[in-house]
């Protein structure tokens, strides 16, 4: 009898230990140290993610990551971009992609699973994504447009009323939207309406670089600032920021117009409107 109780609760020990599941689960996944972004432009990106757990003293020996570019892939837990099968390490941060290479203007899905200090497997993450913008310049159709109004000569005339330059488009929508996006550089800054609602939630965008050597340029989700079956309409405001400066003495010989490279308000921008036929239009 004695050796049949232990027979049973050994067998009992195996089978609860297969069943086993980690106090520890990856969350608050990121691409580039953002959540679920937009306009991801680099080959391969970097994704990162934290933990919670039950336990004290938990830490992570192994992981496993999944990328596929559908969300049905992604919930069937098939990597078609990239499927990295276990990875011994402690690492979380900073992990780049080394998948399929990816496309311009795609969404992507992905998921991470975990192991703990004792080797057991956590649940999969839920599904997180990130969106590619254009990844090379080739991908830019759009074209850097300004008012036609010339430069300024003299110091004087900079500080005489200039208006902002305005931009205007409408385009008519005869079939339902699935997704839209808006891709927009201005120098030195820009602001955008659709439909006489402003487009994000920033200011004095794009932020100030070496216009030399790089430009940045923002992505928007404008799927809900369009409508169906009306023409509508984008509008662009155009501001001079660092690019168009007022010829200023730095220390009362520099002059900020000599050292950096400007020009009058200019704008480059794009939309790329996906329909639920699957068709794609580029404006």
């Amino acid at each position: 009898m004695k050796k049949l109780l232990f027979g049973g609760c050994f067998i009992f020990l195996l089978v609860n230990n297969s069943f086993a599941t980690t106090a520890l689960q990856p969350i608050h996944l990121t691409c580039e140290y953002l959540e679920n972004p937009l306009g991801i432009d680099m080959a391969k990106p970097r994704l990162s993610w934290k933990f919670t757990s039950t336990e004290r003293n938990e830490f992570q020996t192994a992981y496993e990551i999944l990328v596929s570019d559908n969300e049905k892939d992604s919930k069937l837990l098939k990597g078609n971009c990239w499927q990295t099968g276990k990875i011994i390490s402690t690492e979380n941060i900073h992990i780049e992609y080394n998948g399929q290479p990816l496309k311009a203007f795609t969404k992507y899905y992905w998921r991470v699973k975990v192991y703990d200090k004792n080797g057991i497997a956590s649940a999969w993450s839920t599904i997180a994504s990130f969106e590619t913008a254009a990844l090379q310049a080739s991908d830019w159709q759009a074209k850097w447009i300004g008012d036609g109004s010339k430069q300024f000569e003299r110091d004087e005339d900079f500080y005489q009323e200039d208006p902002m330059p305005l931009f205007r488009k409408q385009i008519n929508i005869r079939k339902k939207i699935a997704s839209a996006r808006l891709y927009i550089s201005g120098l030195g800054y820009a602001e955008v309406y659709i439909n006489n609602k402003k487009v994000g939630e920033d200011f004095l965008n794009p932020g100030f670089t070496a216009y030399r050597k790089e430009v940045l340029y923002s992505t928007y989700d404008v799927t809900n600032l369009l409508t169906k079956n009306s023409t509508n309409t984008i509008g662009i405001m155009l501001g001079n920021g660092w690019y168009n400066p007022l010829p200023l003495r730095l220390f009362g010989q520099y002059n900020l117009r000599n050292v950096q490279q400007t020009g009058r308000p200019c704008v480059k921008a794009q939309a790329l409107i996906t329909y639920t036929d699957g068709t794609v239009e580029t404006l």
